[in-house]
């Protein structure tokens, strides 16, 4: 079952990277496990299936909506710093801010990629170990493409 308990994110995970690393390390346990969890769980019930399939989803949803807020987050950031530099267009420091914010905001977006990376593996293993749910269901909605 999916950790109720999640860590709160708040605005300073998004803005350090490790921290944000590991948020998304932490959201992403179900499908770190997902052999195991399919292994212990009865395949051929279709409630079990369900329950599980349950899980995976709030995962998933949980992690888009973590991925959108950090790059609204990084975005305002990243608006204050061009303002500050429209000001002061040779202030350094507000030069190399910048090219921070854009940095940290391109690995904020590249965990789109790791997610699109991550469903694929987690639905084709749920897809094989429960076989039956899958083929009566639409899990295909979970397989969200990156926003390109």
């Amino acid at each position: 079952m999916l950790n109720p308990e999640l860590p709160k994110l708040y605005e300073s995970t998004c803005l350090n990277l490790s921290h944000f690393k590991e948020f998304m390390k932490e959201l992403r346990r179900i499908d770190d496990n997902i052999i195991l969890r399919m292994n212990k769980t009865d395949t051929h019930s279709d409630g079990a299936c369900a329950e599980f399939f349950t899980n995976l989803s709030r995962a998933y949803t949980q992690r888009d909506k973590a991925i959108d807020y950090c790059l609204g987050v990084v975005d305002k950031k990243l608006e204050n710093q061009q303002e500050a530099l429209s000001k002061n267009p040779n202030d350094y420091d507000a030069q190399n801010s910048l090219y921070y914010q854009e940095t940290k905001r391109r690995w904020i977006y590249n965990e789109r990629t790791v997610e699109d990376i991550v469903r694929a593996r987690s639905l084709k293993v749920f897809k094989d170990k429960c076989r039956h749910y899958a083929d009566t269901h639409t899990i295909e909605a979970l397989q969200k493409p990156s926003d390109s």
